[in-house]
């Protein structure tokens, strides 16, 4: 996302006379801001790890609520891209997508441990 993101800010003028100014301090925060964004997006399968433990979130739930979630990770994904191409939101779209895919699998692993567990101690 950085290259995309530079390249665009460099390339990008309202108006042939006016000029970019790029500052180390704006560069710097540029990409802070996308390193810090993909690290707490990265964190998705975490969270609902932590959630499923808990008992907050379940693999059904997530399934129901699939379509408002690829809703949600296309709006994030067209405001964290610089440009307004589809192409770019896609890219930054697909590896949520998948995140989203992989926090399902976790979540239904955990409650099949749980409801195996379960299964063991009213056994018992």
């Amino acid at each position: 996302i950085a290259p995309l993101s530079i390249n665009f800010l460099l390339t990008f003028t309202v108006d042939p006379s006016i000029a970019n100014t790029i500052t180390i301090d704006s560069y710097l925060s540029l990409i802070l801001t996308l390193a810090l964004g993909s690290g707490i997006i990265f964190q998705l399968p975490v969270i609902i790890f932590v959630l499923s433990k808990l008992g907050i979130m379940t693999p059904q739930f997530m399934r129901k609520s699939r379509r408002y979630a690829v809703v949600l990770i296309l709006i994030v994904a067209s405001v964290v891209t610089p440009t307004a191409d589809p192409y770019t939101m896609l890219i930054v779209a697909f590896p949520l997508f998948l995140l989203y895919e992989l926090s399902i699998m976790i979540s239904a692993n955990i409650q099949k441990k749980k409801l195996k567990a379960d299964a063991l101690f009213l056994k018992s």
